[in-house]
């Protein structure tokens, strides 16, 4: 068997009928259960069940930003690396983790956000207005009531798309929105 530690690969010999360790088979199992969330984030963040019924958890903020809308948006892709597991959620402190859902070079980027039990999604779309000057107008929100860790959550979080819910009045959705625009070194003015 294989296993990894600190960058370098160790070969381990299975005798057979040895079972693996307790602490190998608890880090198997967390492999699997973060495999079974980050599924279940791809299918609830296509699907947005929040979307169905229009709810106050969601925020819209616009900037001026100075660079092309390729540059923009490449600084706002490239922030999402950087800003997973390090930046803390504002309500547990816990890390939060970010993921690129798509990006369009010069139009937008959207990312989902784990923090960490609940899954927000947010998109930034970039207008040119000038040679060198670009609109760009974040939105992020909730998309269930339920969180993510919860198996076949996207499910039920359809069936419920109509219970009223916030994370905070959009504190979290503003929060999230300004550390990726801090994060990519943006010259940006906020203007709504």
């Amino acid at each position: 068997m294989r296993k990894r530690a600190q960058g370098k690969t160790e070969t381990r010999s299975v005798v057979k009928g040895e079972e693996p360790t307790q602490e190998e088979g608890a880090s198997m199992a967390s492999k699997v259960f973060d495999a079974c969330v980050v599924a279940q984030s791809v299918v609830q963040g296509a699907i947005e069940p929040s979307r169905l019924w229009r709810s106050s958890n969601s925020r819209k903020l616009r900037y001026e930003v100075m660079g092309s809308p390729e540059e923009v948006t490449n600084r706002i892709a490239a922030a999402v690396s950087s800003l997973d597991n390090v930046c803390p959620n504002l309500i547990s402190g816990n890390p939060m983790r970010f993921r690129l859902s798509k990006h369009k070079n010069g139009k937008c980027v959207s990312m989902l956000v784990r923090t960490p039990y609940w899954l927000d999604k947010a998109t930034f779309e970039v207008r040119a207005v000038g040679e060198d000057k670009c609109d760009l107008v974040a939105f992020s929100r909730s998309t269930g009531v339920l969180p993510i860790v919860i198996p076949f959550s996207f499910v039920l979080n359809c069936l419920f798309f109509f219970v009223p819910f916030t994370d905070g009045l959009g504190k979290m959705s503003k929060y999230i929105i300004k550390q990726v625009v801090e994060e990519s070194a943006l010259h940006a003015t906020l203007v709504r």
